[in-house]
């Protein structure tokens, strides 16, 4: 019995070296190869946020942003999920990564941290960590930051919204920023499907997407919120599909509108629903409108078929704004 023991263990423990070795071969890994060149500087230090912070406000914010992106904790390398290409090499994995688990390891890529991902919208960055509450980068967070603080100086009416939020993070930015300079009057509107995204015209939209991509419960969301200590009744969630959703939503009126709906038809249901609430002097934010042909469509048509003639601001290569001055 205890020969066959033996002889059992000896079978898993090659099966999970031939495993292994297949899974190298066929996925093509490659053992720590960022170890010879080490980033010069933390990414903490190297990342640069606007304004730079001087007031408790400020440095409040700042470290917000950075946490939110996972810049302020990256180390000098970033381990990610190894994610297989091809059909065999998920077969591979699939063989493999029991055996592996089954034992308290796990495969990972390892690459060096950048300073200038963590200042980049990450959906697709594979030099950020992967945790974050946010993939936009920290140029869209200091945009987020701008728009709502001037918004506040000069008295704009109205509440801020994200139609689109993920897993939260623009919105805990926006709630943050509100009781950093002791707004207390002013909501903030956290509109999502919780689900994903919706059913969707494909010939609309270039191949970027599929149903339910992206969906992160409600749940998570509101732990987020609370993880910042940020979870209050000042914020309020429109959980659903936007054309479900946004049309009795009960918002009188926003300073800031930001839309990250991924889709030409999200992004017109948000545009339709929301822009005519959005007061002179406030801003509309949209993300992927230079990266998603499917999102600046709808934008450009909404803004050509209602007069929009205010200009168009780029952000950082995904993102643009512009202020509302009629």
């Amino acid at each position: 019995m205890l020969f066959l023991r033996r002889a059992f263990f000896s079978i898993v423990a090659i099966l999970s070296l031939v495993g292994l070795a297949l899974l190298v071969v066929l996925v093509k890994l490659q053992f720590h190869p960022a170890l010879q060149n080490p980033p010069a500087v933390p990414v903490a230090n190297a990342v640069k946020t606007n304004p730079q912070p001087h007031t408790p406000e400020e440095l409040y914010l700042d470290l917000l942003k950075k946490t939110l992106t996972r810049a302020q904790v990256a180390g000098r390398y970033e381990r990610h999920a190894l994610v297989p290409d091809g059909a065999i090499a998920h077969a591979a994995f699939r063989l493999a990564k029991p055996l592996i688990h089954d034992r308290g390891l796990e495969l990972v890529r390892l690459r060096p941290s950048d300073a200038e991902a963590y200042m980049k919208a990450g959906y697709a960055n594979e030099n950020r960590l992967e945790d974050a509450e946010t993939m936009v980068g920290l140029r869209q967070l200091d945009n987020v930051q701008f728009c709502v603080a001037d918004v506040l100086r000069r008295k704009v009416p109205g509440d801020l919204i994200e139609a689109g939020a993920w897993r939260g993070g623009v919105t805990i930015l926006m709630r943050g920023i509100l009781k950093a300079y002791g707004d207390t009057d002013r909501k903030v509107w956290v509109a999502d499907s919780f689900e994903g995204l919706p059913p969707f015209d494909r010939a609309r939209n270039a191949g970027f997407w599929y149903e339910g991509q992206m969906a992160v419960s409600l749940d998570e969301v509101k732990e987020n919120f609370a993880g910042y200590g940020l979870l209050d009744d000042r914020v309020r969630f429109l959980k659903g599909f936007f054309n479900k959703t946004l049309p009795g939503a009960p918002i009188d009126k926003l300073a800031v509108f930001r839309a990250d709906a991924d889709l030409y038809e999200s992004t017109m249901d948000a545009l339709q629903n929301l822009y005519p609430k959005l007061s002179v002097g406030g801003y509309a934010i949209f993300d992927d409108y230079v990266q998603v042909p499917g999102c600046k469509r709808a934008i450009d048509e909404y803004r050509a078929s209602h007069g929009i003639t205010e200009p168009i601001l780029p952000i950082d290569g995904w993102a643009i704004y512009w202020q509302r001055a009629k």
